[in-house]
């Protein structure tokens, strides 16, 4: 069972359903940001995570690792 915790919201989020909804892809700096959806019984959470960067392109699987990654720096 995974809990994160965002500064942006005033409680743990515990055992969420995440789901990762759109990138945004910046094509002249080459970076690139996600918005996902944590979901649980009682709430719906919407977070922007940014950082990715890229020399020329990105795929889809390289997004999603570097996101679920990201993610982890919010787990407590």
């Amino acid at each position: 069972m995974a809990t994160y915790k965002f500064p942006q919201f005033n409680v743990q989020i515990i055992d969420p359903v995440i789901i990762m909804t759109i990138v945004h892809d910046n094509v002249i700096d080459h970076t690139c940001s996600v918005d996902m959806e944590l979901t649980t019984n009682d709430a719906k959470f919407g977070i922007t995570l940014s950082g990715f960067t890229y020399v020329s392109d990105w795929n889809d699987d390289e997004v999603r690792i570097w996101a679920f990654t990201e993610l982890q720096k919010y787990a407590v």
